[in-house]
This record gives structure tokens, C-alpha cells and sequence, in this order.
């Protein structure tokens, strides 16, 4: 997990306890631990596992309108991945009508927190992140 990004705190805790569900390829398991820290606590990192559980259908039903709903949380709480999966799905139009103008803001928010695929989109598509 990206400890070194993610302050210590409790709710990190309980997200890195998940792991062993991921590497054993529980996935609904994994899905429901990450969905109740997100509900529980807001946890910005939680809210992404879910938001990209939705996205991909890992340990749940593809769901693009949750996917969007959690991401959404996630990158608006300031988590990199969040912002990147939420560019992702405004780029890619997945639900619905592409928006670039909201995926060319979400990804230099990511990059601007060095996310590496997300400063590879702002070269690719000319936004200055810094």
C-alpha cells in the first residue's frame, strides 16, 4: 500500500488490514471492508477502493454511477488516485457525454500530488501542473 503518501492514522490502519483479502483474491470481501471504512469514516482512500470496485466490478457489480459517486468523494478529500480515476471517467465519457474540461482539472490535481500516470496525461493532453 502507498504508506508513504497516506498519513498514519487509524482508518489507514484498517485499510492495509485489507490487503491479505486482495493477495488471496477475496474481492468481496475486500470490497465490503473498504466500503464500510468509507461509509463509516469519509476516509479519502477507502472511498477510491470502492469508487474503482464499481468501476472495474471487483467484488461487486460494475456500477459506473456509483464509480462516479465514490470517485468523486475520494478526489474531492484529496486523494491522488480518486482524481485520477474521477479524469478518468470524464475523459473517457463513461457515463454518458465526455467532459475534458472536468478530466483536464481532475488530472493536474493528481498530478500536482505526483501521481505518475496522471502527470502522463497532463503532458499527453498540454496542462501544466506546476
Amino acid at each position: 500500500m502507498a504508506s508513504s503518501y497516506y498519513q498514519p492514522c487509524e482508518e489507514l490502519n484498517r485499510c492495509e488490514q485489507l490487503d491479505y483479502l486482495w493477495e488471496t483474491e477475496q474481492y468481496e470481501k475486500w470490497f465490503q471492508g473498504y466500503l464500510a471504512i468509507a461509509e463509516d469514516s469519509h476516509y479519502a482512500l477507502a472511498e477510491c477502493q470502492v469508487g474503482f470496485a464499481y468501476m472495474e466490478g471487483i467484488g461487486v457489480e460494475k456500477d459506473l454511477e456509483k464509480a462516479l459517486y465514490w470517485s468523486q468523494l475520494s478526489a474531492e478529500h484529496g486523494d491522488r488516485d480518486g482524481q485520477f480515476n474521477l479524469a478518468y471517467l470524464f475523459e473517457e465519457g463513461l457515463l454518458g457525454q465526455k467532459d475534458l474540461d472536468k478530466a483536464k482539472y481532475w488530472y493536474r490535481q493528481s498530478a500536482m500530488q505526483n501521481h505518475d500516470l496522471a502527470i502522463q496525461k497532463c503532458e499527453e493532453l498540454e496542462i501544466d501542473y506546476k
